[in-house]
Order: C-alpha cells, then structure tokens, then sequence
C-alpha cells in the first residue's frame, strides 16, 4: 500500500506504514491524539467503494479539544468515509483521470445536482447524469456523477431511453445492484438526456418499485433545469441539502449529555462492550473513576457505587436519558452503543436519582448500512452463549430503520450447580417521517433463570469490633438449586421529535419498565469462624413486581442575544414508580450450614402465612429550565431551576413535598486543550429501599434533597496527555438500618468529599497507558444516634484506583494485548465502623485480535480477571458479605456478514 491522495502533496507516493496496513486489514479504526504537540487527533478507518467492498484506509486530522469523546470522532470520521465511498466506484478508478472527455467540464451546476441530491436520498448509490455537451452533436456523455467518468459515452440503453422516454430497469449479473435509467426532461417536460440511479439490490426489494423511486428522483430534478445549457452552469456557491440519513442516536437534550458543560462524564463503548457483551454494564464500567462494586462478583443484578454513593437501582439507570429502568436484573449491552456514566451535577439534572451518577445507556439504530453480525461468547466455568445483531434501513428513501438484537446463554457465574439460563431480545426503529418530524423508539426484554447464592452474614460484635471471616471458596454453592431468581424486565420507549424552525426543536418522549421478580434471600450466619460450622441458616421468600412510567416534553432553542449565544431547555416531567411486594415469609432452616465445607441445603418448608405489603407508589412531577450561555468563546455559564411535586403513598399513609432546586455552573477555556469548570446543583433524590436484613424489609423510604459541588479541570496540553480531574462534595440524606431499631429509615445526612482524575497518556503507535483514581472522605453526620453519627458509612473506600497498559503488536496487524490492574483500600463493615474488610488489588490480562477472513470483519477475545486467583471480599453492606470470584478465563468472538 502506498499514499495515493493527501492534502500534502509532498506525501504521495509515500509507503503506508504499518498502522495504515493494519486499519486496512482488519476494519479496525486507529485514533491518536496530539503525537506531535499541536492539539490534533489523527483518526483512519478503513475505506470502501460504493458496493461496501474494502480498498485502503483514510487517515483524517481533527482538532482536538478537552474531554473529547475518541468513539464519537471515530463515528464523524466513519460518517466522511462512508461520504468518500459513494464516490469510489471501486479501488481501480481512483486512478482514472477525473475527465475522460475534455470538453465536458466537471464542476457545473449538473454536478451541484449530483451532489445535493445524493445527499437527499440515501437509498442511492450511483447518480449519472447522460446529457449532449454545449458543443451539440447526437453524444450523450456522461456530464455529471458521483463516480468520475465525466466524459463517457452513452451506451445503447441510454440513447434509447433518451429517445424513447421508456424507462429500464436491471439487476446486474452479481445480484447486488439494481440500475434504473430514467428520462432526463427540463422545467417544460423536455427530453435533455438519460438519468442512471443505481441501488443497492436485496431479495426483499422490487425492482419496479425501485424503477419508481429513480422517477420520483428524476420528476425532483425536473423543476431545478431550465434547460440543458444550464448544466453547464457554475457550480452555486451555496450548501448541499442536510444528508437525511438515519437518525444516528437520541439527540441529548439533557445537559449532562454535553461534554463542553461544567461535568463529568465517561464513555465507555466500542471494544469494551465487546468484551463484556454478555456480562453487563457494571463490568463495562468498571475502571470508571470512582466505581465500586456492591454486589458479589456474578451476581445476577449488579449494582455498583459510585463516589461512595449506591446507585438507585430505579432512578440512576437511563435508557436514551428517558427512562429510569426498574433494575431486578443485570443490564445487558448485546443493544448499546456505549455506556455513559454522567457523575456530579449530571445525575441531579435528570430529576429524582442518586446525586452520584446516572449510567444513560444508550442503544444501537441501523445506519445507512446494513449491518449483520454474529457472536458467540463464553467462560472457563462452563458458560457459552450466542448473539445476532441485524440492523436495515426500508423505504424508497431509507426513512425506516430497525435494529433487532437478541442472546440466549447458558449462566455460569463460577459456582458450582448454579447454572442457569438467560435470554434477551431488543428492537430499536426510528421513522424519518418528514424533513421535520422524526420518531425513534425502543423495545427490549430480558430474563433469568438462576439459582442465587446465599450470603454470608457478619458475625456478631464482640467487644465493640466485629471479626473478620475468612474468605471461604466462592466457587462452593451455599443455598441449593431451589434458590431459584427469575427475574424479568420489559422496557418501551417512545420519542417524537418536531423541528420547528431554525435551532429550535420540540420533542415529547413516553415510556415504560416493567419488572418482576421472585426470589429465596438466604444468609448464614452464627458460624464457627475457624471451622465453619454450626452456621444458622434463613430463607426469606419475596415477590416483587415494579412499575416504572416515565414521561417528557421539552422545548430545545439555540439562539443569540446581543453577544450571548444561548442552549435553552424548557421542559416538564412526570415519573411514576410502584411497587408491589407479596409472598414475604421468614423461615430459619432445620439443617445447620458449614461456610467452609458445604451441603447442598434441603428445600424450605414454610408453615407460616405469607404476607404482602401495601401498594407502595412514588410520583413526581417537575417543570424545569435549563440555559446554557455563552458569554464569550471561552466562557460559558449554566443556569437552571427546577420545581418538583413528590407524592408519596405507602398503603394508607400519604405525603406530597414541594421543592425548587437550583442548578449554576461556569466553564472557561484557558486554552484550546485546557479547560477550568465548576458547578453546584440541587436534587431531589428517590428513596432507597430497606434491605432484607431490615426489620422493615422492601419498605421504600420518600425522596430527600441532595446538594453536590463540583471544580475540574479537563487538560490535553502535552504531546499525547489526557487528563481530567475534579474535586467534588456531596451532602445527602444518610438511608441506614438502625444499630438499635433495625428499623431502616433516613437518620441525619452523609456528607462526601473526594477528589478524582482519569489520565490516558499514548506513549507512541503502540503503547498506550490508561488510569483512574479517586480519593474520598466520607462521614455519618446523625446526633440522634451516637452509635454512627461522625463515623465512616459502611462500604466506602477511601482509595480507588486501576491502571492499565495496552500494546499494539506491530508484526501482527489487528492484535492489541492489554495488561491491568484495580485496587479497592479497606472498607468499613457496617455503619459502627466496628470492623474492616482487606482491600485488594487484582490483575487482569486479554488480548484482542481483529482481522478479516472470506472478506468479512472478525473479532476474536480473550480475557483473564484476578491472574493470581486472589480470595477477597468483594464488598460488604446491610451486614452481608459479597464475595470475590477465583480466577476466570473469558472469550468472544464476532463475525460480521
């Protein structure tokens, strides 16, 4: 491969060095930043021709800016390339001279027309223009096309159509192109010439219903030419239409959507979904600064804490940055694009959730390709799955898109007799209905079907300080396979969007989560903590089903006044949540547990009564405004308010709370790649639900008011360097089960102070090194019980932090190696402080290798987590351990078709 076309002609002819090699053989894109200190990101992907078949790479340089997203600017850079390859009639013609008939110019007003019409109708992949040249005579070359030959003789079929006014259509001897050949007529109906569109051909497509769409692009044509000489016209100093492709995602309208905002945000998408597609969003988070695990590593609902904070597992999970999920079961990724964790002030701008973070997940739509690939994953411990990823475009003008995923697995977490069964399906349309009105919308289930693991519970305090137990083998099975979790979750989402006029737009979005689940909690506890035995067992059943209804309109403006330039929302809100608990029971186990020597437990007998609690329903309604100013290039400032109405119904028992809650920040460039923000937000927080270890368990507690502060820094100054930082306070109600009561309830407030900072730092092509820490100071601030108040809450490290190195193998095109490691500083028991688990620090290794076989993009990984196969308590709260996993091979591979 050499150089054939650059902005620097001092290039051409320059041999490709092996990272242009790679990008070409593997479909793999390559993004570096700033390698030669002058704020630029150079980014190749590989490039096509017009039928999608592979023909070198093209490197493009953006400038770069703080904070920039790598996977948004590989997808701008994709959409340019995908523009380039509907001019690239194959990899020969790029050597073909521009004119092959020098008397017919090549950038006329026919051309124009080529262009701005090809940016209307994505559906097409060749437009020609067959006209007689200004020099007359019987010829009808080629005047005008997205492919060059401009000069080219007429065929017989073109003479004919010409002539005649009969229309032909064909499908070419490959079966993959259809071309039609139209009548090219002026303003007055006059024949000028022959029009040639070709489509892409797929069997479920009609070859007259395609012959009509190329007449209906001819009769569009038809107004704009006043006669043939006016082909020959200049090209108009004017823009092209808007490319009315799909609707690549949710425009973001929530302002934590915006990286150029005073917030931080990380993206974690492309590779690291790959690796993690049949595992979940909290691994695919997992070196995000400052997230935690809460849960036992496998478990089949993860949750995870972020600065110190747990998320709510029915608020602070997003969809498209609509709907809040109901979470009874791990997120699947096999339908996101990326995974967004939106921290400080962001997660208070979308209404009632956790001042710690929103993850807004956000799903695929079909693009202006067709998109078909297959996935098989699986584990060491036995688990093995596949996936299917379609995406189309239908209609004459490509105006309807779907993207339908779907997974089956056979679950094995890594204990023994636990295995299960997972499925899930997904369908995302969006419907370019007008030039101005759009609908795009999402349908996904998911379920399981999975024995859970009991948990081990604290023993108890002796002397004021609790022992530590012994980390047994997580991979021994401590309830039995009666412990069946069935959790299930259907999500709909609907979005309609209305471009009023120019930079104002006005969306109304509606959606819906429902989840249910039934499950046997089971804790041991009272056990021998050197033998292991004589452990107390209890089951408590429960049944939950939960509702959450969401719904949104909102008036987006971007305009100026004076010299400031403004990005207004207006906009009001209304999310409903019930919840509906039944089958509750308590039942203490006849036979006795042994944590370090197990039996696989007999089935519980209830004899007691079940028993339900009351209809327990929280809504909210709020109205809010959001501006965003522009004070200067370099100065930006948000202001913001919001009013929300929270009703509360627990049974019998009904309370509604009226708040206003602020939201101001400011932003300034110092320089292009040097960025200074700060922001202080309040929020209403949603309730947290009491534990089962809680003498009023499921019982959810009403919202309270968060306040958080926030100051950073966004920096790409230094040749290949990124780094962000912030520092951040947080204060919130402190949700806790009482040492005394066991009475679950909001006793005082928390209070958060911590500081955080993600580095990437590319060494050079080959070596790239990528960090997080976060430091936190965290405190119980409850006179009314002594017992916790100025102590540490429990599950709070005070250090986190992951580093990760990754090479890109230079003799082998398409292999990345990856070596990292993570580590959690001890945490507190319970919220006594009356004990500590160990930290840890695990290692982790994969290796990515993409290529392409038969032609087509193939994917292959694999992974190792905790190498030295470390026992460690992976978390602790409500007075259960969560446990670590032994070491564990993972692998995937995907083909694209």
């Amino acid at each position: 491969m050499a150089i054939i076309a650059a902005k620097n002609p001092a290039r051409l002819g320059h041999k490709s060095d092996p990272d242009d090699v790679e990008a070409f053989r593997t479909g793999a894109p390559r993004v570096e930043i700033n390698r030669t200190g002058d704020q630029n990101v150079e980014t190749e992907v590989q490039l096509f021709d017009v039928n999608r078949r592979a023909i070198g790479a093209v490197e493009m340089t953006f400038p770069y800016v703080a904070g920039l997203d790598e996977d948004a600017l590989v997808k701008k850079a994709v959409s340019i390339r995908d523009e380039l390859s509907r001019r690239i009639l194959e990899g020969e013609s790029l050597f073909d001279p521009t004119q092959l008939d020098a008397r017919v110019p090549n950038h006329t007003y026919a051309q124009f027309l080529v262009d701005d019409t090809l940016a209307r109708h994505p559906e097409v992949e060749v437009l020609a223009f067959h006209a007689r040249t200004p020099q007359g005579g019987a010829d009808l070359p080629i005047v005008a096309s997205n492919i060059g030959r401009i000069g080219k003789a007429a065929d017989a079929n073109d003479i004919e159509v010409t002539n005649t006014g009969v229309s032909h259509t064909a499908v070419d001897a490959q079966g993959a192109r259809v071309e039609s050949k139209v009548q090219l007529q002026d303003t007055a109906g006059n024949p000028i010439g022959a029009l040639a569109v070709i489509f892409p051909y797929r069997r479920v497509e009609n070859p007259p219903a395609l012959q009509r769409q190329a007449e209906k692009i001819r009769d569009e044509l038809r107004p704009r030419i006043a006669s043939v000489a006016a082909l020959y016209g200049p090209y108009p100093d004017t823009s092209l239409a808007e490319a009315a492709g799909p609707i690549e995602e949710y425009n973001k309208p929530e302002l934590g959507n915006k990286q150029t905002l005073p917030m931080t945000k990380a993206v974690v998408s492309g590779k690291a979904l790959e690796e993690t597609s049949q595992e979940g969003y909290a691994e695919a988070v997992r070196n995000v600064a400052g997230v935690a695990p809460a849960n036992s590593k496998g478990s089949p609902n993860d949750s995870i804490y972020i600065r110190g904070i747990k998320l709510n597992l029915f608020s602070n999970y997003r969809i498209n940055g609509g709907l809040p999920t109901a979470g009874v079961i791990t997120t699947p990724n096999e339908d996101k694009e990326r995974v967004e964790a939106l921290k400080g002030a962001n997660a208070l701008m979308f209404g009632v959730a956790s001042p710690a973070g929103i993850i807004n997940l956000v799903t695929k739509r079909a693009g202006d390709h067709d998109v078909t690939t297959f996935g098989i994953a699986g584990n060491a411990f036995g688990q093995y799955g596949a996936t299917i990823d379609v995406g189309r475009r239908f209609g004459p003008e490509k105006q309807i898109g779907l993207r339908v995923n779907a997974s089956d697995t056979h679950l094995e977490n890594g204990v023994h007799n636990m295995g299960g069964h997972g499925d899930f399906e997904s369908v995302g349309a969006d419907w370019r209905i007008t030039d101005r009105l759009s609908f795009q919308g999402d349908l996904e289930h998911y379920s399981k079907h999975v024995p859970e693991q009991a948990g081990i519970s604290l023993l108890a305090a002796v002397n004021g300080v609790v022992p530590i137990t012994p980390v047994p083998n997580p991979r021994n099975l401590l309830s039995g396979r009666w412990s069946m979790y069935t959790p299930k979750t259907t999500n709909m989402q609907g979005r309609v969007d209305f471009i009023i006029a120019d930079g104002w737009k006005v969306l109304a979005e509606a959606g819906r989560s429902d989840a249910e689940r039934s499950r046997f909690t089971v804790r041991i506890g009272n056990y021998d903590i050197v033998t292991g035995a004589g452990a107390i067992v209890t089951v408590q059943p429960v049944t939950n089903v939960y509702i959450n209804k969401f719904m949104r309109t909102e008036l987006l403006g971007k305009f100026s006044t004076w010299f400031l330039t403004h990005d207004l929302t207006i906009g009001a809100s209304v999310s409903e949540r019930d919840a509906n608990t039944s089958g509750q029971n308590n039942l203490t186990l006849p036979q006795k547990q042994n944590i370090f020597d197990p039996i696989e437990l007999n089935p519980p007998v209830f004899t007691k009564p079940f028993t339900s609690l009351p209809l327990q329903t929280s809504k909210d309604t709020g109205v809010y405004a959001y501006d965003t100013i522009g004070v200067t290039p370099q100065w930006k400032v948000l202001l913001g308010l919001r009013q929300t109405r929270d009703k509360e119904l627990n049974g019998i028992t009904a309370n509604t709370t009226t708040v206003q809650t602020p939201a101001y920040g400011v932003l300034y460039d110092i320089r292009p790649t040097t960025t200074l923000f700060a922001s202080y937000m309040e929020g209403l927080e949603a309730g947290a639900t009491a534990p089962a270890t809680a003498a009023n368990p499921n019982v959810i507690l009403p919202s309270a008011i968060s306040r958080q502060k926030e100051v950073g820094i966004r920096d790409s100054y230094f040749k290949g360097l990124s780094i962000s930082g912030s520092y951040f306070e947080i204060v919130r109600a402190n949700a806790v089960t009482d040492p005394v009561s066991k009475i679950f309830e909001n006793n005082g407030n928390l209070a958060y102070k911590g500081v955080e900072s993600t580095v990437s730092y590319d060494i050079n092509r080959q070596w790239t090194v990528n960090g997080a820490i976060q430091w936190l100071k965290s405190v119980q601030n409850s006179p009314l019980q002594p017992l916790i108040n100025g102590l540490v809450p429990e599950n709070t490290p005070k250090w986190l932090a992951n580093l990760s190195v990754s090479y890109r193998v230079p003799q082998v095109a398409g292999l990345t190696l990856t070596a990292g490691t993570s580590a959690v500083s001890t945490r507190f028991v319970n919220p006594q402080d009356q004990g500590v688990i160990p930290g840890y620090a695990l290692y982790t290794a994969s290796g990515g290798y993409v290529t392409r076989i038969a032609g087509r993009r193939v994917a292959l990984q694999l992974g190792v987590d905790n190498i030295a196969n470390r026992r460690y308590w992976n978390s602790v709260q409500t007075g259960t351990y969560g446990t670590g996993m032994d070491r564990s091979i993972k692998m995937s591979a995907k083909v694209d078709f």
